[in-house]
């Protein structure tokens, strides 16, 4: 073998895929997490785990610093669409606004599968790398659905509030729902879990995320007065004799309970 192929053989080794011991750490941001893709593209490498400043914790392993930069993280989304197509760019996308610790990981390893294979990677969902993902949009999905009809708000100085707790980072896919059911309403839903805001005002909608918990003013006396006629609703709307509460649970699990009018006294 001739010294140049030798050298091209070894470069060929050194740039094969591989498990590092080390931890991305970023800034918890979409863009950030493209740019820790574009790491571990660039470095040929799947990281141990993928770290937001909120899952710091010590380690024996190195931490990477991975800073956000808009250009990199603009050119690694373009890359989805053009060279794995849009079913593959949307289901990364939403994904991503999964609550799973593991989810950056769960990414990158399913994106070294993708650009390998193509654009059908995203099909194979029987495919260890694949099936998380499928996982994570059926738990985002779901929790869609349950907060679009659990969802409970109270009037506060002409404004209506709701608090949820969901496991995923959901607001954004509520937003459509919201915005379009009470287009003509100033409302806000508070996300307790990643201190974040959907706000509508002066039909205007934007996400924020906020430093410190929210917390919103007890409701008035007026409002007060409406809530005690819903719980009476509800409670007149049963039919005692044939109360299920395993079907109760199913339909509506427990978790659900402390942020609804008519069922924070079970709760």
């Amino acid at each position: 073998m001739s010294g140049e192929g030798a050298v091209n053989v070894q470069v060929q080794k050194a740039r094969r895929l591989h498990d590092a011991d080390v931890v991305y750490l970023y800034d918890s941001s979409f863009e950030g997490f493209l740019c820790c893709v574009f790491e571990s593209f660039a470095q040929h490498e799947i990281p141990f785990a993928v770290w937001t400043p909120q899952q710091e914790t010590s380690t024996l392993y190195p931490v990477k610093d991975i800073p956000t930069d808009h250009a990199k993280a603009q050119r690694v989304f373009a890359s989805f669409g053009r060279k794995l197509g849009p079913e593959t760019e949307y289901l990364v996308s939403r994904d991503f606004l999964s609550g799973r610790e593991d989810k950056e990981l769960l990414l990158i390893r399913f994106l070294h599968l993708a650009f390998a294979l193509g654009p059908g990677t995203v099909k194979r969902t029987g495919h260890p790398d694949v099936a998380p993902l499928y996982e994570m949009k059926k738990s985002l999905d779901w929790e869609v659905d349950k907060f679009q009809g659990f969802v409970r708000f109270e009037e506060h100085d002409g404004m209506l509030g709701a608090v949820i707790h969901p496991k995923n980072y959901i607001l954004p896919l509520l937003r459509p729902h919201f915005c379009g059911r009470f287009p003509e309403e100033n409302f806000m839903i508070y996300d307790a879990v990643h201190q974040a805001v959907l706000l509508q005002e002066d039909h205007k909608a934007q996400l924020l995320e906020l430093a410190a918990p929210l917390e919103l003013p007890p409701p008035s006396e007026r409002e007060q007065q409406f809530q005690a006629l819903w719980k009476q609703f509800y409670q007149t709307l049963e039919i005692k004799a044939r109360h299920n509460e395993k079907c109760r649970m199913t339909h509506c699990p427990k978790r659900f309970w402390a942020d609804m009018v008519e069922m924070k006294d079970e709760f």
